[in-house]
């Protein structure tokens, strides 16, 4: 090992024990539905790892920060970079530019190592659109990279000041994050800032401190060893087999996998333990030595296997995929993580420094370079780059202010801004689009148009998406927008829309209907005239993709259409919940799919 500690082979092996499952969770591999609890595993062994090194170093008198940077530059960045790369190759020949210019700011953000805070803002770990983003897996390293460069000075100061009470410090530390943590998914249990945010990560890593720094003479005796490795492993092995992505996770949920590390580190830590013996075997410690290689390369391979298929691989393409990430991850180990690693690694000394400088700016361009250029437009003919670029340019450049999920949106005003509101817009973000046009209209009436919307959030009266994580924002902002349009004697007119598609497969549906006739008729009692705005048809993909297929495909684009008789039996959920709202004085209902698709 490069590093100054003695060398444990079931560490190697407790690495593979990590990774194993993260793979086999991220191939869809059925029973692993809780192995993204490799991750935490891994934080444990880090903060174990570090603070043994460091502790070390310090007793001698050879620590010095230089020196230990030197050794995460060397451990880390070159495999990372030869990754992110790779991955930037792949993006400009596979990604549309929607989904390029996404990657090319996550890759800034990798490089830079805020990964974590770029997809906290971004989306949800277990989100469909997360599936389609290939630097998705670096929040993990950026978590790590965060706790490289702050905790050796702190670890520093507390030796020279107060070690005796070292333990006890970052034993706060511990807690206060986990508070935190805990906190941040009691109000909100998909919070993102609890699962991506370091501050709600360190709790993992100070396990593997805590771990490192144990002030107590644990027993001797073989079998006190085993007890708590054998726990450990359980401990481990029941989330992976038994937690979801609808477990509330990290928080608590977290201490079963991280305790379970935390056990087996400790058991081994004065002879090998009957776990230990089990994961010093030589299978095991090989996929542990190139774990940090396949984890750089698995999640890449999958989201590049899913475009390249099509659709969700199959359990045959899943397994071939995890090969293809083997084979890469053993290529990666030999030939960029051997070779830069230890003092004797490519370029000696601090030399590495300015490689590392070079090949980050390097990147970094590279990705300011695809923001730039709107997802390396460029890489195709005008005709198509028009098409490709139409989201960017159509979109209302106030979408990001006024389709909120905050639970005191104010709304926006669209049209004549010196104006009243005399119509209004009620509804998520598929009522959203509506605004600019509606806005118009309202200022050919000499006023404004009020613009109520929140995403995934339906204009009904206390009915929200059963795993919606700003469920309780979206109940008090259907309140208060009901109460705004009732209250506002100037809106003569109510547009309501929203995904009802979506809404009638979630779990909670059964009381949609009696929650969207409430809304409605609390309006209509308030002499506002409701416009029901039915669905638009959906061509069943994304428009300027499907586009560009044809035309890269040699087909007439306009010829790209689908039967509307295709779109009403996909839809006949919603027309049958739409229809089922009685008639009354002051219903309107608007057929979008008449005007969309007068020849079928």
């Amino acid at each position: 090992m490069i590093e100054s500690h003695p060398y444990r082979a079931d560490i190697d092996g407790l690495r593979a024990l990590a990774i194993l499952p993260v793979v086999l969770f991220h191939a869809d591999v059925p029973g692993f539905g809780g192995g993204y609890v490799g991750v935490d595993v891994f934080f444990v062994i880090s903060g174990y790892l570090i603070t043994s090194i460091i502790v070390r170093e310090l007793d001698t008198g050879s620590f010095s920060l230089m020196n230990f940077y030197e050794r995460r530059v060397r451990r880390i960045l070159p495999a990372l970079f030869v990754t992110l790369l790779a991955t930037a190759l792949l993006a400009s020949l596979m990604l549309y530019p929607r989904e390029a210019k996404d990657y090319a700011r996550s890759l800034v953000a990798a490089t830079l190592f805020f990964s974590s805070i770029f997809f906290y803002q971004k989306s949800g770990y277990f989100d469909l659109e997360a599936e389609r983003q290939p630097l998705l897996h670096t929040w993990s390293l950026s978590v790590e990279e965060i706790f490289y460069i702050f905790f050796p000075p702190l670890m520093l100061l507390l030796w020279r000041h107060c070690r005796r009470q070292a333990f006890g410090w970052v034993l706060v530390i511990g807690v206060l994050s986990l508070s935190g943590a805990t906190l941040a998914l009691g109000a909100d249990p998909g919070s993102s800032a609890a699962f991506y945010l370091p501050p709600f990560r360190a709790w993992e890593l100070m396990i593997g401190v805590l771990v490192a720094l144990n002030p107590w003479r644990l027993p001797q005796f073989p079998a006190f060893a085993n007890l708590l490795s054998l726990v450990g492993l359980a401990m481990i092995a029941f989330p992976v087999f038994f937690y979801s992505s609808n477990t509330v996770f990290p928080g608590v949920a977290a201490l079963l996998p991280c305790g379970g590390a935390a056990l087996i580190l400790l058991g081994g830590q004065r002879r090998p333990s009957v776990v230990g013996r089990f994961l010093s075997w030589r299978p095991l410690v090989i996929l542990g030595l190139i774990s940090y290689s396949l984890y750089l390369w698995h999640w890449p391979v999958f989201v590049y296997g899913r475009i390249w298929i099509g659709a969700a691989p199959g359990l045959g393409q899943a397994w071939l995929l995890i090969g293809i990430s083997l084979t890469l991850a053993v290529l990666s180990w030999r030939f960029v993580e051997r070779p830069f690693r230890g003092r004797s690694g490519i370029l000696p000394g601090k030399r590495i420094f300015a490689l590392a400088g070079l090949a980050g700016l390097t990147i970094v361009g590279i990705g300011l370079h695809g923001e730039k250029t709107g997802g390396w437009l460029g890489r195709y003919p005008p005709e198509l780059a028009t098409i490709l670029a139409a989201p960017y340019d159509n979109r209302d450049p106030r979408q990001g202010e006024c389709l909120s999920t905050s639970e005191d949106a104010k709304g926006c005003q669209y049209g004549d801004l010196q104006a009243p509101p005399v119509l209004a817009l009620w509804g998520d973000s598929f009522a959203a689009v509506y605004a600019p046009v509606l806005g118009e209209v309202a200022r050919g009436q000499g006023g404004s148009l009020l613009s109520l919307t929140m995403a995934a959030c339906p204009p009904a009266v206390d009915w929200q998406p059963v795993g919606q994580s700003w469920r309780d924002a979206c109940r008090r902002f259907q309140n208060i927008a009901l109460e705004r349009l009732v209250a506002t004697p100037g809106i003569h007119t109510v547009i309501l829309s929203a995904n009802f598609h979506d809404y009638l497969h979630d779990e909670g549906a059964v009381a949609l209907p009696a929650a969207l006739r409430g809304a409605i008729a609390r309006l209509l009692s308030a002499g506002k005239i409701v416009a029901l705005a039915y669905p638009v048809p959906r061509l069943g993909a994304h428009v300027p993709n499907r586009l560009a297929d044809a035309i890269l495909a040699g087909e007439d684009p306009d010829r790209v259409r689908r039967p509307l008789a295709e779109f009403l039996a996909s839809h006949q959920g919603v027309f049958a919940l739409l229809n089922h709202i009685p008639a009354a004085d002051g219903l309107i209902r608007l057929y979008p799919h008449e005007v969309f698709c007068p020849e079928g």
